[in-house]
């Protein structure tokens, strides 16, 4: 092949991947991010004593709300998943009640009444102005902050907890290794190196200091067991993992029950103390 007709099938590959490259950062958000704007249950509905707060990150003001406990056992920091709004979490809250933990649930922006629209980015910068807004508000050190992460929570609990290490811990939920992984578990004739480097939730928790408990359904039909396997693989020390066996991607502490609620209020304890 001479160079003229080798240049332009380079050229041909370049503007291929190019424009591959563009369509996905515009579909990638689609996929990603299903937020509703309605909040079609409210704490006192279910006889959650509550307080709304207004946090800000970057431009946008986010919703959320603070349910008191014991004044004496720190604050668990909820992130949700990447469908719905907080309010759909509001079963788990009330489940958490009897161990008189003091947690702030947040929606990302462009969930609930949160302002603006959800990015990867975004999540991350959410997550790290959630610990900022407890420290510069509440008299708050971060040695009595718990980051707990569900499924994309985990990714804006790990972000935070990257720049704040010295958290008392980090609970990963039905999280995944890495956003590159977990799209080619749903499309793996994609082509994968293309889609966002972000949330590399494994590396992460390999570099971290900070104490770690990896939470994961075994049978997960969303975000495979493996998931979790690798992310307590990979994570340096001090980490537990308590896989939950019978549990799908959205019901381990349904069918965890109370040996779950034993065995995570006991690690959560642990690390305030």
């Amino acid at each position: 092949m001479t160079a003229k007709p080798l240049f332009l099938v380079l050229l041909i590959v370049i503007l291929v991947v190019v424009s591959l490259r563009s369509i996905i950062k515009i579909v990638e958000p689609k996929f990603l991010f299903h937020p509703d704007r309605s909040l079609e249950l409210s704490p006192k509905m279910l006889g959650l004593k509550y307080t709304d707060v207004t946090i800000k990150s970057g431009n946008q003001n986010m919703h959320g709300w603070y349910f008191p406990g014991n004044e004496k056992n720190g604050v668990v920091v909820f992130y949700h998943g990447n469908a719905g709004n907080m309010a759909d979490r509001l079963s788990f809250i009330k489940f958490l009640k009897p161990l008189q933990l003091n947690i702030l649930m947040i929606d990302y922006r462009g969930y609930g009444n949160s302002q603006g629209y959800p990015s990867i980015k975004g999540i991350e910068e959410d997550g790290v102005a959630t610990v900022e807004w407890l420290l510069n508000n509440n008299k708050i050190k971060p040695r009595q902050i718990v980051l707990w992460g569900r499924s994309m929570g985990g990714a804006a609990a790990l972000a935070a907890a990257s720049e704040y290490p010295d958290v008392a811990g980090v609970i990963a939920e039905s999280t995944f290794i890495s956003l590159r992984a977990i799209a080619a578990d749903f499309a793996p004739w994609a082509p994968v190196a293309l889609i966002t480097d972000r949330w590399k939730n494994a590396e992460i928790l390999a570099s971290l200091k900070t104490p770690k408990l990896i939470i994961h359904g075994v049978n997960d039909s969303l975000i495979p067991f493996y998931h979790g396997e690798e992310l307590y693989s990979k994570a340096a020390e001090p980490k537990q993992i308590i896989p939950v066996k019978g549990a799908d991607h959205n019901n381990t502490y349904i069918v965890g029950g109370s040996v779950y609620k034993k065995m995570v209020g006991q690690w959560i304890y642990s690390r305030l103390r």
